[in-house]
């Protein structure tokens, strides 16, 4: 099974709701996303990244297999937020990975933005894997 790079700015970043949802540890290590700018959607509290020349976003890549990248599209309700691939920079250099984005969106920045709790995260992101698996198990 092919594996790929994610580049993670959020809740997938989180190791405990990362194993919640891809039921396994993840190993991550530092990158940035030069270029782009975070913010939090004011409705429903995520964050999401979008372009924004001169900034740059702190975050961790983790590898992901085919299986992973569509469930997680499922999660990130793509088209909703969009996966396109960008370039990373590590301590090792450049690394392509792809990263789940707004780039249309309309949020406002992370220092005045609420981001939803982590027990309701945790909650819809539990909810989510249980239907996965459901929907695994009746397949």
């Amino acid at each position: 099974m092919e594996k790929t790079q994610l580049f993670v700015y959020g809740t997938i970043g989180d190791p405990e709701f990362f194993e919640c949802l891809l039921k396994r540890k993840p190993k991550y290590k530092a990158g940035r996303l030069s270029n782009y700018s975070l913010y939090v959607n004011p409705e429903s509290g995520y964050l999401f990244v979008k372009p924004d020349q001169g900034s740059t976003v702190s975050g961790k890549l983790v590898e992901v297999n085919e299986k992973e990248v569509k469930i997680l599209d499922l999660w990130e309700d793509v088209p909703f937020y969009e996966r396109e691939t960008v370039s990373i920079e590590c301590d090792s250099g450049l690394e392509n990975a792809f990263v789940y984005t707004q780039n249309d969106a309309i949020g406002i920045s992370t220092n005045v933005g609420t981001t939803k709790s982590r027990q309701s995260m945790l909650d819809e992101i539990q909810a989510f894997r249980n239907w996965i698996d459901n929907l695994l198990f009746n397949a």
